[in-house]
């Protein structure tokens, strides 16, 4: 087996040199005098709608429905165009169409005054008497261009002096007719069937309190509680009146209890006494649960913290502790009781913080979840098996998921997620997972029984209708197929995905505290050895319940790899635009060429906007790898990836569905075939690397983008070449280190020791 390198590159900072294009329809696209009527008669009506209601806001919520999944360069420019903004600061919320998966289309909303308003259907006049006078009652890509096919002769001339407004504003205005339905008031149209609910405003100038006094909204009536600056936790008759006077600033609603709903315990096999060493130096997983019970044999591996107010102590008292003390008997003690899942990983403590007994109000969760994890920063790996009942809304994130998001985006964290069960007695269809296992940052994990089937109560993604999760799976047990956990009675045969969680968690915090890799890295090493070649394979399926795949058992797996390959990790920062190296020496053949197929996993813990409904990243990180073909820094992408290449055009649904445009983890592979030729070597160039960047909301860049990569070269003749790449890397200045794990053992238990000083 071969080592597992971490290679140090030395990146580049590239700026973006392309300027915008000359505004023009789509290939196929066209704008007739009767599309841009029934435009200007949606925004007449919508006009219409708030002037006969109550005024409550300076301003107006209007949606856009877009005919397709857009781009931000793609959005409206010209059309509710605000005096002294552009039209992306008015966005505050965007969701899909109810639409089929596939084919499903963005309803984006703005907040914009009256006046904005009818200024646009003032320039639609305009631009209607534009497209009927001079492009005969139809723009189509053909008959609006101004260019040739050099991009500069002028082969159409149209007299824009005759309109009272400008050439660039006219243009616009029919490109953003192009990818308009229609507008609307914004409305919620699904509900959960639920007695209490977390409700989210769209952002407006208007408090939460201020709305409900001018509604005459009094608490001794209608209870409610408030979260943050935007969301309240209501019952069904106050929602019901928000609903009927204001649907349209209700911007999310969703379910308000997360909750463990317990499987049913065969009876204990041992409680006989068991022996352990003492805990020394090990390292600390951090579990947020139902409380532990201290009289198990293990207790002195547990920092148990029982996390209440004085109420909820009073409420809690002789609470069922059985759930939180299993996690916890895994994390600790896992592999004793459970031989074949045995890891290598040895033993880890863990600070226990019981919130609940079995049931929680989301948002108290979270705000109990944000104290914990500021007040205990020496703690990188947290586990969270609580989740709710309700399926994930296909647009937006829940809200304690967006919390755990937020949380990572600001601390060398990760968060080890449950996938949620479905606890249903039967059922022909499968459930979508419940909250907080739609967390981008977070790794999801779903169960499989020992055959590597997917669990019967298995639930399944994907998140927004796009991202992946869950990220991978575990062996979680099932109904007739149980792994041991420990509770208060001894022994118990379980099931459940928060059983596969913690065997995760023990994982990460191996490779973050013991093998001291980057948090980006140790993801992308645990999506990398779920998904190795056969991810890309067609035969390979439920992606949507097992995510990247399953994770092998043993961590050594995960640390070496076959002597046919090179596999290496590479850890830098997005500061620019493109982060680029042209010069990674990977060894040729003899014949100069490359013989090797090729995969790599990116992963990175991006900031995150809830309000921004289905647009919920911030910032993309799109990965590209392969052979340098010329001079000038063109990649032969092993995924084809062309989306960022001066010259092309990939609409946003394709650029999400084959390059997982603003997904945080990007697998991209080779697919391993039977016959495979080595690659042609371009005038003996190098292999490269880029990572580019891109921001969604229309602020700069602000904050550098921590990102890990984890590259494997399998040489499909079978040879180890190895030592030729690490020492092509030294020659050019690159520092290199394998993978060792007995000396970072030392090497932490090193770092752990206490010194005595006399």
């Amino acid at each position: 087996m071969n080592s597992i390198l971490q290679v140090k590159l030395n990146f580049a900072n590239e700026r973006r040199k392309s300027s915008p294009p000359i505004k023009n329809l789509r290939a196929h696209a066209e704008v007739s005098v009767e599309k841009i009527d029934g435009l200007i008669e949606s925004l007449k009506s919508v006009l219409r709608y708030y002037r006969g209601s109550p005024k409550l806001l300076n301003d107006i919520l209007i949606d856009v429905n877009y005919n397709d999944i857009i781009a931000k360069s793609k959005r409206i420019e010209a059309v509710l165009k605000p005096s002294g903004h552009t039209t992306n600061d008015m966005v505050v919320g965007a969701r899909f169409s109810d639409a089929p998966a596939g084919q499903e289309n963005h309803i984006i909303t703005y907040y914009v005054n009256e006046a904005t308003i009818n200024q646009t259907i003032s320039d639609l006049n305009i631009a209607r008497q534009f497209v009927n006078r001079e492009l005969g009652g139809k723009a189509t890509f053909d008959n609006f261009k101004e260019t040739g096919e050099d991009g500069k002769k002028d082969i159409r001339k149209f007299h824009y002096d005759r309109y009272s407004i400008s050439k660039t504003c006219l243009r616009s205005l029919v490109v953003d007719c192009s990818v308009v339905d229609s507008f609307s008031v914004p409305s919620i149209a699904m509900v959960p069937e639920r007695d209490s609910f977390l409700v989210t405003f769209y952002k407006t100038e208007l408090t939460i309190s201020l709305l409900l006094e001018k509604l005459g909204i009094e608490e001794w009536r209608y209870p409610y509680t408030f979260y943050g600056n935007d969301t309240i936790s209501v019952n069904r008759d106050l929602y019901d009146v928000l609903n009927e006077k204001v649907p349209y600033m209700i911007s999310m609603v969703s379910a308000d209890f997360s909750q463990v709903k317990l499987n049913d315990i065969l009876s204990g096999q041992s409680l006989e006494k068991v022996e352990i060493p003492d805990p020394m130096n090990e390292p600390i997983i951090g579990v947020i649960d139902t409380f532990f019970d201290e009289s198990v044999y293990f207790s002195k591996w547990v920092e148990n913290i029982d996390y209440l107010d004085d109420v909820e102590k009073y409420l809690e008292r002789d609470v069922d502790r059985e759930h939180g003390t299993q996690v916890s008997s895994i994390i600790v003690d896992g592999p004793r009781m459970n031989p074949w899942l045995d890891d290598g990983c040895g033993r880890f403590r863990v600070r226990h913080f019981g919130v609940c007994a079995k049931r929680i109000q989301t948002a108290r969760l979270v705000n109990k979840v944000k104290r914990i994890v500021e007040a205990n920063p020496d703690i990188h790996v947290w586990n969270l098996s609580l989740g709710t009942e309700d399926e994930v809304s296909r647009n937006f994130i829940s809200y304690d998921a967006a919390a755990l998001d937020e949380l990572q985006s600001k601390h060398n964290i990760v968060f080890v997620i449950s996938g949620t069960n479905d606890n249903r007695a039967e059922h022909s269809d499968i459930l979508k997972v419940g909250s907080p296992a739609d967390s981008l940052n977070s790794i999801v994990v779903n169960s499989v029984r020992r055959d590597g089937r997917p669990a019967s109560y298995s639930r399944r993604g994907n998140v927004l209708c796009f991202f992946i999760k869950p990220d991978v799976s575990y062996y979680g047990g099932d109904y007739d197929d149980r792994i041991i956990a420990y509770s208060p009675k001894g022994e118990e045969p379980v099931y459940g995905t928060s059983f596969a969680a913690p065997w995760i968690s023990r994982k990460i915090c191996y490779l973050i505290d013991v093998m001291g890799i980057q948090r980006e890295v140790a993801k992308a090493l645990l999506i990398d050895s779920a998904a190795g070649w056969d991810y890309k394979q067609s035969t390979y399926k439920n992606k949507d319940i097992i995510g990247y795949g399953i994770v092998p058992i043993d961590i050594q797996k995960m640390l070496t790899t076959e002597n046919d390959e090179i596999k290496f990790m590479v850890y830098s920062t997005s500061e620019s635009y493109k982060t680029t190296n042209y010069t990674i020496p990977v060894p040729r053949d003899e014949d100069s060429k490359y013989p090797y197929i090729a995969r790599a996993t990116l992963c990175y813990f991006p900031e995150c906007s809830r309000n921004q409904g289905v647009d919920y990243t911030n910032r993309e990180l799109s990965l590209t790898f392969g052979r340098v073909i010329d001079d000038k820094g063109k990649i032969d992408d092993i995924n084809d990836n062309i989306q960022d290449e001066n010259g092309t055009y990939v609409d946003e649904r394709q650029s999400r569905a084959d390059f997982r445009k603003w997904e945080n983890t990007k697998f991209i592979s080779t697919v391993l075939k039977n016959s495979l030729k080595p690659r042609k070597s371009y005038d003996e160039r190098f292999w490269g690397l880029t990572v580019t960047s891109k921001e969604r909301l229309s602020t700069q860049m602000k904050d550098h983008l921590n990102f890990g990569v984890v590259i494997t070269l399998k040489e499909i003749k079978g040879v180890n070449r190895i030592e030729d790449f690490i020492k092509a890397c030294t020659l050019r200045g690159y520092i290199v280190n394998k993978l060792d794990v007995q000396q970072r053992i030392d090497v932490y238990n090193a770092t752990q020791e206490e010194i005595t000083f006399d």
